[in-house]
C-alpha cells in the first residue's frame, strides 16, 4: 500500500512541474522542428542527466548550500542571461534563414538537421536548460522536497531511487508526445513557415528569460 500511495503522490506532485509550461517546454518544441520527433525522449535523457543527481544530492544533503539566497540569486541571473543568449543567437539564426532562403530552391530539408547532430543538440538542451532554470531548482527546494523527504522516510536511499522513478517517466513521456506532436505538424508545413515558428518560439524564449531575470534582480 505505501508504494501505491508513493505513486499517487508523486505522480500528483509532479504534475506540478512537468506540466508546467517554461523553458524546456518551448526549446523542445522548436527543436523537435529540426530533429524530429524522436528528440524530445533525448531532451528527457539530458533532463535526467542533471536532475538525477540533484534528487540524490538533496536526499543526503549535499546540495544545502544552495538554500542560501546568494547562490540561488546567481544561479537565477546566470540562468536568465544564458537562455536571453540562446534565445537570441536561436532568432538570429532563424531571421537570417527566413530573410535569405529562396522558397523554390530550399526546401523544409534543409531547416532540420541530419546525421548524429540532433542528438547532441537535444541532449545538450535538456542537460542546459534544466540546469540553468532557477524555478526547476526552486520547485525540487520546495514541492519537490516533500517528495525526497516522504521516500527516504519510507525506503532510505531505494525509496528514492523508486519515487524518481514514478516521476521521470512523465517527463519522458510528455517531452515525447510534444516533439513527436511538433514534428508530425512540422512535415506538413514549409521551410519559411518552420523558420517563422522557430523566430516566435525563440522570442518567447527571450521574454521567459528577461522576465527571469527581474525576478532574480528584485529577489535581492
Amino acid at each position: 500500500m505505501e508504494l501505491l500511495e508513493l505513486f499517487s503522490l508523486v505522480v500528483l506532485v509532479s504534475a506540478s512541474g512537468v506540466f508546467s509550461p517554461g523553458p524546456l517546454f518551448f526549446i523542445t518544441v522548436e527543436n523537435a522542428l529540426r530533429s524530429g520527433g524522436r528528440s524530445g525522449w533525448i531532451v528527457a535523457l539530458g533532463h535526467m542527466l542533471f536532475e538525477l543527481p540533484l534528487v540524490f544530492g538533496i536526499a543526503y544533503g549535499i546540495w544545502s548550500f544552495l538554500e542560501n539566497s546568494l547562490v540561488r540569486f546567481m544561479i537565477g541571473l546566470l540562468g536568465a542571461i544564458a537562455i536571453i543568449i540562446f534565445g537570441v543567437l536561436q532568432a538570429y539564426s532563424s531571421y537570417r534563414g527566413l530573410m535569405s532562403m529562396d522558397e523554390s530552391k530550399v526546401n523544409s530539408r534543409s531547416f532540420r538537421l541530419g546525421g548524429g547532430s540532433w542528438f547532441l543538440r537535444s541532449l545538450l538542451i535538456g542537460l542546459i536548460f534544466t540546469g540553468l532554470n532557477p524555478y526547476f531548482l526552486i520547485w525540487w527546494f520546495t514541492i519537490g522536497l516533500s517528495l525526497v523527504t516522504y521516500a527516504f522516510e519510507t525506503a532510505s536511499i531505494f525509496g528514492v531511487l523508486i519515487m524518481y522513478a514514478f516521476h521521470i517517466w512523465m517527463d519522458y513521456v510528455f517531452l515525447g508526445i510534444v516533439s513527436h506532436l511538433t514534428a508530425t505538424g512540422g512535415r506538413i508545413l514549409g521551410t519559411r513557415h518552420l523558420y517563422m515558428i522557430s523566430l516566435a518560439l525563440s522570442l518567447i524564449l527571450i521574454g521567459i528569460g528577461g522576465w527571469l531575470l527581474v525576478q532574480a534582480i528584485t529577489s535581492l
